[in-house]
């Protein structure tokens, strides 16, 4: 009877053991399932990860537990860790971490991680659920390039050009900053367009704007911001320099254009660019009033013989032949 007993007893035990084994299996089968990565975290490491969690750290299944999710990461570490520490104390974080993993290959991967805790008993426990949001990351990045330049020479656009200079006013930023602005008109634009057609004009204003971004690209510390405002149009926006440095800057855009040559299939000409510089003043109390001042000094550029930088209020200029081949 007792040896019956034992041996019931053991067969029960030996079919919990298997049920549990089947169990875990099958847990484990159904979060390989899952379309987000997940890592089941203590303080100390990881202590399960699934399919999509290893093909994210770029590690095989089998060699993902017993290390550090935060290893992995390239950037925001510091956030990742505050969110998992306020899980590991049952706290839910408002807003997910965005960071990135650099894979073995040296490819970057963008995630979102979302940490919650495990009702585990003994030792802190959360549950680290990822997110791959690469592709998603650059769909965005790709909508903003889209609202904020202009297609055919990859310059910002006028209304991206407005907005920033507009909330430097807005901010008070231009009250402790010297702020200035420039306006760009092609000379004889329309006689481009006619003499060599509107292929050449297009080749003509992505030639201007690759020089002048080479120049900006180069004082990348001064805060310009270069955009193509219309047809012929351009404005460059300065807020860290001195007005004697816009000025120069400004005379070196005109040189630059003036001396380079414009390869077209109708031929080969070159082009130069009148330019008018207003320096905020005291009585300008917005955007719109440096914008007109500047363009003051535009008109009087063009007015006095082209090819130029006329500053507002002032007779200081500089001036070049018009060169047309």
């Amino acid at each position: 009877m007792f040896l019956d007993e034992d041996h019931d007893a053991h067969e029960a035990a030996e079919l919990t053991k298997q049920t549990l084994v089947d169990t875990q299996e099958r847990m484990g089968m159904m979060l390989d399932l899952m379309p987000m990565g997940l890592l089941i975290h203590t303080r100390q490491g990881i202590i399960f990860g699934n399919q999509e969690a290893a093909r994210l750290l770029h590690v095989p299944q089998n060699e993902v537990v017993g290390k550090h999710f935060l290893d992995f990461l390239s950037t925001c570490a510091d956030e990742a860790a505050q969110q998992m520490e306020e899980a590991f104390h049952g706290r839910i974080s408002v807003e997910p971490t965005e960071a990135e993993i650099r894979i073995a290959t040296g490819e970057v991967r963008t995630i979102k991680l979302i940490a919650g805790a495990l009702p585990w008993e003994g030792n802190p426990v959360v549950q680290l659920l990822l997110q791959d949001i690469t592709d998603l990351k650059l769909i965005q990045h790709r909508l903003h390039l889209l609202a904020v330049t202009d297609e055919l020479t990859g310059a910002f656009n006028r209304r991206h050009a407005f907005n920033i200079g507009h909330a430097l006013f807005k901010e008070g930023v231009t009250a402790s900053s010297k702020v200035a602005l420039a306006v760009l008109d092609v000379d004889h634009f329309k006689r481009v367009n006619d003499t060599y057609g509107h292929a050449a004009g297009d080749a003509a204003l992505k030639a201007l704007t690759q020089s002048i971004q080479t120049l900006i690209a180069a004082e990348a510390a001064s805060g310009m911001t270069f955009a193509r405002v219309g047809g012929e149009e351009f404005t460059i926006l300065f807020r860290a320099m001195e007005p004697e440095a816009v000025l120069e800057m400004c005379e070196q855009i005109r040189h630059q254009i003036e001396q380079r040559p414009v390869l077209s299939t109708a031929g080969t000409f070159k082009i130069t660019v009148s330019i008018g510089i207003a320096v905020q003043t005291p009585t300008d109390g917005s955007f719109d009033t440096l914008y007109s001042n500047a363009d003051r000094a535009l008109y009087e550029a063009k007015s006095t013989g082209r090819n130029r930088v006329c500053r507002d209020g002032e007779k200081q200029h500089s001036s070049r032949a018009l060169t047309a081949t």
